[in-house]
């Protein structure tokens, strides 16, 4: 079963807004008198719950999906078939921050899929990963597997995104190796990670956008990277979060949504 939660709170200054909450306006009630007054058919014009259609709340929410770890989940404000999005958080950065503070992003454009990782960050501490990216890559399908079950028939992997902070990026181009063309989109925050056209053309992957902090260790490698895909006509791109570290900038909602409109507008036409 879901449960909505409450954002991790961290220690940097992140922006986020509030949920969203779902309207129902009634249509007005019919004017007896008027009705009687005429036995000529007369056009009703569309009322406003008509146009108007009812929205659900995207969460976040929790479900669990093995043993006690949970997976966190922000989804599309309407029903229907819609893009997986996963993400894969870092070292003693719990799914509430690496996913939390982008959650209105994700659900503009499908369903956040954001498991727990396989340890905790000491002793009753934050969730964390101590597992190789190949079990890390099986508790991110179990993940996904127990949201699709909970959400019966919406969730698409077609033209998927993988996203990840930290150790969740270092593992994302791997992951996406090991099963060529369920990824075809990867968002690396924070990871200086060694990416060629040749082996993203193999995983299946179209587009790749390489985030990271302005004052990080991660940035300069990052811009290389991407300068050097460019070069080499595959479509790729460096956004710098302002003002952050090792950690997001204030505006991550906003750029989270300029990385995946950049990943699906640049990758939909590209190798099969």
């Amino acid at each position: 079963m879901r449960a909505p939660i409450a954002l991790f709170l961290a220690a940097v200054a992140c922006s986020h807004h509030a949920d969203a909450v779902a309207v129902v306006v009634a249509a007005p009630a019919p004017d007896p008198a008027a009705a009687s007054a005429s036995a000529a058919p007369v056009s009703v014009p569309m009322s406003v719950a008509d146009a108007a259609p009812v929205l659900r709340e995207i969460g976040p929410f929790e479900i669990n999906f093995a043993g006690k770890r949970n997976v966190y989940v922000a989804i599309p404000p309407q029903p229907g078939k819609h893009r997986l999005i996963a993400n894969l958080h870092g070292v003693c950065n719990p799914p509430g921050y690496a996913c939390g503070y982008w959650t209105h992003a994700g659900s503009e454009e499908g369903f956040l899929v954001c498991p727990e990782g396989n340890s905790t960050c000491g002793a009753g501490g934050p969730p964390s990963w101590d597992e190789s990216f190949a079990d890390m890559d099986k508790d991110l399908e179990r993940s996904i597997e127990k949201v699709s079950h909970e959400y019966d028939g919406e969730v698409s992997r077609e033209g998927a995104i993988l996203t990840g902070f930290s150790r969740g990026a270092w593992a994302a181009p791997t992951i996406a190796a090991m099963h060529p063309g369920r990824w075809r989109y990867l968002i690396l925050n924070e990871a200086d990670v060694t990416l060629t056209k040749v082996a993203l053309e193999q995983a299946g992957v179209r587009a790749v956008v390489m985030m990271a902090g302005e004052w990080g260790t991660q940035v300069a490698g990052e811009r290389t990277t991407v300068a050097k895909l460019k070069k080499e006509g595959f479509p790729a791109e460096l956004i710098v979060m302002p003002k952050a570290g090792h950690y997001y900038s204030a505006n991550i909602d906003e750029l989270m949504s300029q990385a995946m409109r950049f990943v699906i507008q640049n990758g939909e036409v590209g190798p099969s």
